[in-house]
């Protein structure tokens, strides 16, 4: 679930704070190579071992990020890998699903997304984007299982561990929230609120017994 930290859209006329995903469209020519590997490199490798190769050298970009820009800057890189399934007809879904949840239609979005999952179980973004649409609908059981299904496909993703901490502090869970919370930014240290989040719930927590 994150989008920077946050990103707000129009769900039935109510303001819908969104920090599961980002709402960039997924490409169509997905061939999974971004650059970082030399062509030379990326042709002895098959596209899903690139892509592999090309997320971990993200991460550990995304961890030593100087800046709030510098991170960012990997952090839509990391992005534009997950929206790229491998699969045209998948990523068009993904299209028309992010289009549906970026105009409020979130019945619809859903709808492009449970197919999503069923073409693509081993896709974690599918997961991820259909968690999003649950969290939205208050489905929190629905939202919590697509999570973690997503964080089992992809341990690293800081979207899911944030749309984690976010479901278990509405459902008044504050320490797992603070755990989710530090999980996310020892992943990805410049994460757009998750430091304040996590300070905010400390304050609590720590303050229950004064």
């Amino acid at each position: 679930m994150f989008l920077g930290m946050v990103r707000q859209i129009a769900c039935a006329g109510v303001s819908a704070v969104i920090i599961f995903t980002s709402l960039a469209l997924p490409s169509l020519a997905a061939d999974g190579r971004g650059g970082i590997l030399p062509p030379a490199a990326q042709g002895r490798l098959p596209t899903r071992a690139v892509s592999d190769l090309q997320l971990d050298q993200l991460f550990a970009q995304l961890a030593v990020a100087r800046t709030p820009d510098d991170a960012k800057e990997v952090e839509q890189a990391i992005w534009a890998r997950w929206n790229r399934s491998g699969s045209i007809s998948v990523d068009l879904l993904m299209s028309r699903g992010v289009r549906a949840l970026a105009d409020g239609e979130i019945d619809i979005a859903l709808t492009f997304f449970d197919e999503v999952v069923d073409l693509a179980p081993g896709y974690a973004e599918g997961w991820n984007k259909r968690a999003t649409v649950h969290f939205l609908k208050d489905d929190y059981a629905a939202a919590l299982s697509d999570i973690e299904t997503t964080l089992a496909l992809e341990p690293r993703h800081f979207g899911a561990i944030g749309g984690l901490a976010l479901v278990l502090e509405d459902l008044g869970d504050k320490e797992g929230a603070r755990d989710a919370y530090r999980r996310a930014l020892a992943v990805y240290p410049w994460l757009e609120g998750a430091a304040d989040a996590e300070n905010r719930l400390t304050v609590e927590i720590d303050g229950r017994g004064i």
